[in-house]
């Protein structure tokens, strides 16, 4: 996700999981700014180019709750919607979008189990960390990352041992003869400080390679942010989480929770998801944010020649103008109020939150 263009016609990339396909355009590599979309014919004004259907990770920030459906991101004004699951601590504006959301959206019975017990966890505990994280702080660097997680590994395994019962894996004869010191390192997990916002981003992740593990690669092979997380606060509130999941989670996505899996959930979130907001106000309320990986192969330019639009839990991109044969097609990665900034103030925040600075047309004129 970058800015610059070429005159020259990019080669075309190879056949990777998770490209968008249309008969408008086509993903090329470019010398300065990665994979790009770039009219592969003359497309008219206003014309749907690409429907990004590939949803596989949100986040709904737990104070908009009540207000925002969880299954197709509905928003009533701020009222609270009719349908409320407190089981699973989600409101829904019908019925049929609850059901949607049990029958898919909650990965089966055992993704129904896993928001029960993050429910459970988190409910009566107060907002403790569930407060946006402040942007401004300095980043860990890739070695403290490491160290973090590093630091927390012989915690998640007794952790695990006591969760397995001391065997390998379900149901088997116990390998380590599980002890209060076991027991203890799950509840010290339970007791500790709760983030909940980064608790769903882990579940809805877990969830998916669980569900989808063929479909992983489209997460993988997105730009990786080798240093994603906002402060050494926001890490440790990873590193916590992981701990709690291994605690409370079903037995059978245990497997799946790894610091592997989220730290890659992270590293490619974090330049490429796409906020959830309210519809009518040009985006003044963000709600949270999904990652759509197809949609991430857009890239950005402060004068954009097509404008997306969500609808739902699809995003939809349409040409703003006319677009010629090899022109690339960018979307502004800038909200409504953001566009109206001057170039030094639209760079502070192109580079503070998706770490480039933009070299489109319009920054350069």
């Amino acid at each position: 996700m970058s800015t610059d263009t070429t005159e020259t016609t990019p080669p075309s990339v190879p056949i990777i999981p998770g490209i968008p396909t249309s008969p408008f355009f086509a993903v090329r590599q470019t010398p300065h700014s990665g994979r790009a979309v770039f009219a592969t014919t003359f497309i008219p004004a206003d014309t749907l180019v690409y429907r990004a259907t590939d949803l596989t990770l949100s986040v709904l920030l737990r104070e908009y709750r009540r207000e925002v459906c969880g299954w197709c991101f509905g928003y009533e004004y701020g009222r609270d919607l009719s349908v409320v699951d407190k089981t699973v601590g989600f409101a829904f504006c019908g019925e049929n979008c609850r059901v949607k959301w049990r029958t898919e959206g909650g990965k089966v019975a055992v993704g129904v189990q896993a928001w029960m017990a993050v429910e459970k966890l988190t409910k009566g505990r107060g907002k403790e960390d569930s407060e946006m994280v402040e942007m401004d702080l300095p980043r860990p660097r890739p070695k403290e990352i490491r160290e973090a997680w590093e630091g927390v590994k012989a915690r998640a395994e007794l952790i695990r041992v006591a969760r397995m019962g001391g065997g390998n894996t379900p149901n088997t004869e116990p390998v380590v003869r599980v002890t209060n010191q076991h027991r203890k390192a799950v509840q010290k997990a339970i007791a500790d400080t709760i983030s909940p916002d980064v608790m769903t981003f882990c579940v809805s992740g877990i969830l998916f390679h669980y569900s989808h593990p063929d479909q992983f690669l489209n997460i993988d092979a997105l730009a990786c942010d080798y240093t994603p997380y906002h402060s050494a606060d926001d890490l440790q509130a990873f590193t916590r989480t992981y701990l709690q999941l291994l605690a409370i989670l079903p037995v059978p996505l245990l497997p799946h929770c790894t610091p592997e899996i989220l730290i890659t959930l992270s590293q490619r979130d974090s330049h490429n998801s796409f906020g959830i907001r309210s519809l009518e106000d040009d985006g003044s309320e963000f709600f949270g944010y999904g990652c759509w990986p197809s949609a991430s192969y857009f890239n950005h330019s402060c004068g954009p020649n097509v404008e997306k639009q969500r609808v739902g839990r699809v995003w939809e991109f349409r040409t703003g103008r006319e677009v010629e044969e090899g022109e690339e097609l960018c979307i502004t990665y800038l909200s409504g109020e953001e566009r109206r900034l001057s170039r030094g103030k639209r760079m502070e925040t192109l580079n503070r939150n998706w770490g480039f600075e933009c070299g489109c047309e319009r920054c350069e004129l």
